[in-house]
């Protein structure tokens, strides 16, 4: 099946209705696939007993456990925190007046376990 299909399979058919980012994201992850299989998705997404799904007011009963990954993806567009954004650091180039600007150091031996740092 589509995702418009199944979309409007949960819709008539199970107390709680499904979204196209959240289908997508399923099967980004892998769980289903772009044809979905209806069977595959009833039985991660709707509760069982017997091997039989639970009705609840002639639909079908959705897991409690579900409800909340679902509800992630209730809006169309998944936003972007902007924590995330503003904690990248921008990285510089170094240029090369940044180059000719450091000091230039060495390590002369001053005999024994004495060492001097020289500036060049």
């Amino acid at each position: 099946m589509s995702v418009d299909n199944v979309i409007l399979w949960y819709e008539k058919n199970v107390n709680y209705k499904l979204t196209k980012t959240f289908l997508n994201f399923l099967i980004k992850l892998g769980i289903i696939k772009k044809e979905i299989d209806l069977e595959l998705l009833n039985s991660f997404l709707l509760e069982a007993f017997n091997n039989e799904f639970i009705k609840e007011n002639n639909k079908f009963k959705i897991k409690n456990n579900k409800i909340p990954v679902i509800e992630k993806f209730k809006d169309e567009k998944i936003k972007v925190k902007e924590e995330i954004v503003k904690n990248i650091p921008i990285i510089t180039k170094k240029t090369e007046e940044n180059k000719k600007q450091r000091n230039k150091f060495k390590i002369e031996n001053l005999g024994g376990k004495k060492l001097k740092l020289v500036k060049l």
